[in-house]
């Protein structure tokens, strides 16, 4: 697959990703009846999914040198 394609398939995965996450503080924040706005649950869907990202990325590179040390 070429790299440009990867990206847009990385991105729109991450869209996605971010569209459900939001969708799902939204209704929480309304189920629980907490007043919340859908700009602020859209940034703590990025915060969430970043930090998700991230951790991720660690596990699959410690994964990877335990696999060449062992």
């Amino acid at each position: 697959m070429s790299g440009i394609r990867s990206w847009r398939r990385q991105a729109r995965s991450l869209l996605v990703w971010w569209a459900l996450v939001t969708l799902v503080l939204v209704l929480l924040g309304a189920a629980l009846g907490r007043p919340v706005t859908l700009v602020g649950c859209g940034a703590s869907a990025v915060l969430l999914i970043a930090v998700g990202e991230v951790g991720n990325g660690l596990r699959q590179r410690l994964r990877h040198k335990a696999r060449r040390a062992g």
